[in-house]
């Protein structure tokens, strides 16, 4: 075991490396750095997961409108949407991820997103299943790109240490997503005009996306490097930084990375963990409006009051995300939120809420309480666990499929004839993050074997063809 240890944890990056490297530079002058990249990445990356949120997730309101009835979908039709735009939403993350490899994410992030969006408006024009099918499916296929691109595309700024904040800043922008589209939705359904309510809703959120994509091209840059509002010392200092975190930032795709993360065990378990904790995330985000129902008994105030849960995850990320890139643990962290939500998703299954409506609300607000921490925990500890960018950026198109994948789980069993309560999905997901945790906290529990026998000599670390003694495995 210990020879195959050897050669496995060539892949990890210290979090402690390299400390004289980084003694000896000038923090004012890093923490500048790190604030410029901060103002020019972050508000245009925030802006695009507002309206990549927006735009997926809008099927959900429009069910609760006229959506249905105005397109003639019967059965388990609206539940095959779901599915079916999943396919392609997973399928497609590896490839685009490699494609950004190769042609740099600023360029593939504004395409798809002027793509989705086109697609949004497009939905609107739809006049039965499978009008609507159509765009959802093609959607699903330029929507899988984002959230595994960007990703890829701050870990090429940031180093390892600085990652998992910066990924839920833009990120949390999915929760006021979910607030701005309750408010769209909860405005324009009762509207009375040329269109239904969910057409305009279309429009609108596809509208959006299209604007801010084709501003995004002219604001997203390539790297420090190629970017003129970086100084030549701060570029420099980048270099440095990168360097330490992977052994290559070039463009060239090399298939010998590539191959390596498919021999490695532990890159497979991070497959599958996306995979298990998705089937929560995918079904707070879809189904939401449709779970307050039961305690909402307008209709139209269901989006209204899915506006707080949306808010409160997005204050707890934050909070959860900082305090892990501070004291540098992820699965932790990841655990111990989404237990708050493991017990959420078993209450709102097995207590009676039709005459506890306070108590339902309320469980709505821990349902989403740590729900999407581990989407944003596991891609930052996959990241700062992968020294190439190749590797990278194939095990974070892995990661994001399975999630993905997911969200077919969680279409299938949120089915009508289980209508309101939904008893077997809320179960489901349940027994989904539970395995989770598990399995979780056992790959933690093999890196800290591992560190400590690198803290011992026992193992010695290599990157890029020479020793690191001071890299360990990032937790």
């Amino acid at each position: 075991m210990a020879d195959e240890e050897k050669h496995v944890d060539s892949d990890v990056v210290a979090i402690g490396s390299d400390s004289g490297s980084q003694k000896s530079r000038d923090q004012a002058l890093e923490r500048r750095l790190v604030r410029k990249t901060d103002l020019i990445l972050m508000p245009g990356l925030a802006l695009a997961y507002l309206t990549h949120t927006l735009d997926r997730a809008n099927l959900g309101n429009a069910k609760t409108d006229t959506l249905e009835k105005d397109l003639g979908l019967v059965g388990n039709q609206f539940s095959l949407l779901l599915i079916l735009f999943y396919i392609p939403f997973a399928l497609m993350n590896v490839p685009f991820t490699l494609l950004s490899k190769r042609f740099n994410p600023a360029v593939v992030i504004p395409i798809i997103m002027v793509c989705w969006g086109t697609m949004a408006m497009c939905a609107a024009a739809t006049k039965n299943f499978g009008g609507i099918l159509t765009t959802r499916i093609l959607m699903g296929a330029v929507e899988a790109a984002f959230l595994p691109c960007a990703i890829f595309y701050c870990s090429l700024f940031y180093t390892r240490r600085e990652l998992s904040l910066r990924l839920s800043i833009f990120s949390c922008m999915g929760f006021i997503a979910g607030a701005i589209s309750g408010l769209i939705a909860w405005s324009v359904f009762q509207w009375h005009k040329a269109l239904k309510g969910w057409q305009y809703l279309f429009i609108i959120e596809g509208a959006l996306t299209v604007g801010i994509g084709l501003m995004l091209f002219l604001v997203l840059p390539h790297s420090v490097e190629k970017c003129r509002w970086f100084s030549e010392e701060e570029k420099r200092l980048s270099r440095l930084r990168l360097e330490e975190d992977s052994q290559d930032i070039d463009k060239r795709f090399r298939w010998e990375d590539a191959k390596k993360e498919v021999m490695d065990w532990t890159t497979w378990i991070f497959t599958l963990m996306p995979l298990l904790y998705g089937v929560g995330i995918t079904s707070s985000s879809n189904f939401l409006p449709t779970i307050v129902l039961r305690i909402a008994i307008l209709p139209a105030k269901a989006n209204l009051y899915t506006v707080g849960p949306n808010l409160m995850a997005a204050a707890v990320q934050l909070a959860t995300t900082w305090v892990s890139d501070k004291i540098q643990q992820r699965a932790t962290i990841a655990c111990g939120t989404l237990f708050v939500s493991f017990l959420a998703w078993i209450l709102l299954a097995v207590l009676d809420l039709v005459d506890n409506v306070q108590v339902g609300y309320f469980l709505t607000y821990l349902l989403v309480f740590g729900n999407f921490t581990p989407g944003v925990m596991i891609p930052a500890w996959l990241s700062s666990n992968t020294t190439t960018t190749t590797g990278r950026a194939f095990r974070l198109g892995l990661n994001f499929m399975a999630q993905n994948l997911a969200g077919i789980i969680s279409s299938a069993v949120f089915r009508e004839q289980d209508a309101p309560i939904y008893k077997p999905a809320l179960i489901t997901a349940a027994c989904c993050q539970a395995v989770f945790m598990a399995l979780c906290l056992g790959l933690r529990e093999h890196f800290r074997r591992l560190n400590k026998k690198l803290d011992s000599g026992e193992i010695v670390y290599f990157s890029g063809g020479r020793e690191r003694p001071e890299y360990r495995y990032a937790l």
